[in-house]
């Protein structure tokens, strides 16, 4: 199970610590280095200086002079060719030989190690070279080993306390570390913490108003312009909301109040074959009521749709259109220009045909022909241009100006008209288009629709 901190401070804070420990055990491993190769080398160039001046101090046979109580030189000893010890300072007078002399002979540069004495309790670092001596009683002539030693528990000493201020400092550091990113942390995120309690405290009236945009702080601000932007938008989708629900209250009052209007009269209705009569009128219209709040409500979610090609569009809606024409015994025909590919893309096309196609369908009488005729002007390459015309009476010249208003139907008042017109209109205003009724010639009526593309062909 892995464990994640939920909190951001918590987990920047734990960042910059395992970074101060990551920091603080590299450069401890490379400090620890160099303080141990410093003390080699200062251990190396006190054996070579004590070397030198004992080099002046052994005779030819291996003996010592008696200048050697120099404290340079106190640790001396002379390893004859035999690998006895032939002479030694005062400090070594009982220690054996603290090197091999093959060793030694097989090394022209020296021998280096370390040496733990008990008597006296000492720990020496030494260096062994070859030195030729001539025969000494019982000792032959030869190449032996001169040896000199340095007591290494100073340069020890040293050591560990350099590398106890090392550690000790390595540790200040962490925790120094830790409580700045505590603190840094803290007030970096303080402006979040009051924007978290802004953006609690912001009520569907304070949408517009948005949240106030820090200064100091580019990334915060950022992030704020884009949450008011983003206000901006619920802002105007909860004002369409409320539009819609007032403008549906108002629109739809009228036909409500007719369809209870009809239900009353069906009540009072004694004649069985008159009620049954005036029911099925009821649940007709009650059923265009249903289809005009659709057409309210896909209207008002229209900017949510994505663009459709206008191929796919067509084709998906002709089979209901067919379908319908063919139950009020009509013939309905689409035809699209050659000049439409499947690349051409509009908003919304099938949701503004539909209703004028139902209109041309309801007011075409049987027999007659209902065409769809979809084409790209070459003059407009950029916009959409589709023509739903059918047989029939024309529109009443009474009623031509006022065909796409609410409620203005040229059939009897009642729920089942009157509002499809007027969606259509206003769903292609609300993509930069339009809906007209062309003049005709008393016996075809036309409407024109023009919708802007998604994608200009050029």
């Amino acid at each position: 199970m892995r464990f994640t901190p939920s909190s951001l401070r918590n987990r920047l804070v734990l960042g910059a610590v395992a970074l101060g420990l990551t920091f603080a055990v590299l450069f401890g491993a490379i400090a620890t280095w160099r303080v141990h190769h410093a003390e080699e080398q200062a251990v190396r160039a006190a054996l070579q200086t004590r070397l030198e001046l004992a080099r002046d101090e052994v005779s030819p046979v291996g003996s010592l002079t008696h200048s050697v109580s120099s404290p340079k030189i106190d640790l001396i000893q002379v390893i004859g060719p035999d690998g006895r010890t032939r002479s030694s300072s005062d400090p070594l007078a009982r220690i054996g030989p603290l090197a091999d002399v093959s060793s030694v002979r097989k090394a022209p540069r020296g021998v280096e190690n370390r040496v733990a004495l008990q008597s006296p309790d000492i720990d020496l670092a030494v260096l062994a070279v070859p030195l030729t001596l001539t025969s000494s009683g019982d000792s032959p002539a030869g190449t032996g080993a001169l040896v000199v030693a340095v007591d290494a528990e100073g340069f020890n000493a040293t050591t560990s306390d350099l590398l106890g201020l090392l550690i000790a400092g390595l540790v200040a550091v962490v925790v120094a570390i830790t409580g700045l990113s505590w603190i840094l942390t803290g007030r970096a995120l303080r402006n979040v913490t009051q924007l978290t309690e802004r953006a609690e405290a912001v009520r569907p009236k304070d949408l517009a108003a948005g949240l106030a945009v820090p200064r100091g702080d580019a990334e915060l601000a950022r992030l704020v312009e884009a949450l008011n932007r983003m206000l901006a938008r619920l802002h105007q989708s909860h004002a369409t909301e409320l539009a819609f629900a007032a403008d549906a209250g108002h629109r739809l009052r009228t036909p409500v109040a007719t369809l209870r209007a009809e239900a009353e009269l069906a009540l009072r209705e004694s004649d069985p074959v008159e009620m049954t009569a005036a029911l099925e009128r009821v649940v007709h219209d009650a059923d265009q009521l249903t289809s005009i709040v659709d057409r309210m409500l896909a209207r008002s979610r229209a900017r949510d749709h994505d663009p459709e090609p206008v191929l796919a569009a067509l084709s998906g809606a002709t089979p209901h259109w067919k379908r319908q024409a063919e139950l009020g015994g009509l013939t309905l025909a689409v035809h699209t220009d050659d000049r439409i590919t499947p690349r051409v893309v509009c908003a919304d096309l099938r949701e503004i045909i539909e209703p004028i196609v139902d209109n041309a369908v309801r007011h075409t009488p049987a027999g007659g022909v209902v065409t769809v005729d979809a084409r790209l002007e070459p003059a407009d390459h950029d916009t959409i241009h589709v023509s739903v015309s059918n047989t029939g009476p024309p529109v009443e010249p009474e009623i031509a100006p006022y065909v796409f208003d609410a409620w203005v139907s040229s059939r009897d008042a009642s729920v089942a008209g009157g509002l499809g017109l007027w969606l259509a209109r206003e769903a292609a205003r609300d993509h930069g288009g339009d809906v007209t009724l062309l003049a005709g010639d008393g016996t075809v009526t036309t409407f024109r629709i023009a919708l802007p593309l998604t994608n200009a062909i050029g």
